[in-house]
């Protein structure tokens, strides 16, 4: 206002309702910051199992938000998994923050929501999803389809008990019971099946963050999720010798004569249907609750 055409007391009438229209966006801008942080942070922890924030101011800023909503010793583990060094005393104890932290998480989680270059987003689309799906769903197929053909030729015995002596018998459950333990659980479930997964998961990104060959990924999702390809030397001789193994033990099983064939087709059933049962299973944990298997994606280095 100019003092010429209007005095002071009229001026500040109406400037008042400005200074409190702007306090009222500022509270709102920070309110939306403490909203939006912890769902962003949150969903940058769920990405092939391994956080995404670069920054360690950021870390700083995102803790304290959280902190309002959070227990410290939830807190305090969030710090550790985090890593940087970060001043627990003022995460705990600071309440009030400071505007221009306030600010930078509001700029922290745009980034994270995709809304700024710089971080990848942790959400996909329809292609990553339908990718990964394809890859977890196509390796579980894969393990499932002999099943329906080894199934009835381990059964045989079951419709005649008396082709097997006692210690056929024996044998029988004995070889079943080991190849349930090595194959389903030691091979499938801790190894394999967490890998096939988490590899398939790395599909599901951002399309501004695909690497370079992501549609043939995409394509070969199952091979792909096997690691036969675009994975560690190591993790490459694995799998196709995985691959050539089981081969050449099925071309040997059918040369066996019955019932010694219903015997090994029995183990080997067991085993098959414990891993295509083990990839739905991780495959629908990461899914519908964000956890992804705690397991080396075998990536190559760039």
């Amino acid at each position: 206002c100019r003092p010429r055409s209007r005095s002071p007391a009229s001026c500040s009438p109406s400037s008042a309702p400005s200074v409190a229209s702007a306090g009222r966006m500022t509270k709102l801008a920070n309110t939306l910051a403490l909203a939006l942080v912890p769902s962003s942070l949150a969903s940058a922890y769920h990405v092939a199992g391994r956080p995404t924030l670069h920054s360690s101011a950021m870390h700083g800023a995102a803790l304290k938000h959280r902190s309002l909503a959070a227990k410290p010793a939830s807190v305090s583990m969030m710090a550790a998994t985090v890593g940087p060094a970060v001043d627990m005393a003022s995460i705990n104890g600071d309440d009030d923050l400071a505007t221009q932290e306030k600010t930078l998480a509001m700029a922290m989680s745009l980034e994270l929501s995709g809304g700024a270059t710089g971080v990848v987003s942790q959400k996909g689309n329809f292609v990553g999803a339908f990718a990964s799906a394809w890859g977890a769903l196509g390796v579980m197929y894969i393990l499932a389809s002999p099943i329906k053909r080894l199934l009835p030729i381990a059964l045989q015995p079951f419709a005649s008990p008396g082709d097997l002596s006692t210690l056929g018998w024996a044998c029988y459950a004995a070889w079943v019971a080991f190849m349930g333990y090595t194959e389903g659980y030691k091979a499938f479930q801790l190894k394999f099946c967490p890998m096939v997964v988490n590899r398939a998961m790395t599909l599901n990104c951002d399309p501004s963050a695909r690497p370079k060959g992501y549609w043939l990924h995409a394509l070969l999702a199952p091979f792909y999720s096997m690691g036969l390809f675009h994975a560690t030397k190591k993790r490459k001789i694995v799998s196709w010798a995985f691959i050539f193994g089981i081969g050449t033990i099925v071309a040997l099983v059918k040369r066996l004569p019955y019932p010694w064939r219903s015997v090994i087709d029995g183990g080997v059933v067991l085993g098959l249907s414990w891993g295509a049962t083990s990839v739905i299973a991780f495959y629908l944990r990461a899914v519908l609750f964000g956890k992804p298997p705690a397991a080396d994606a075998c990536m190559p280095g760039v």
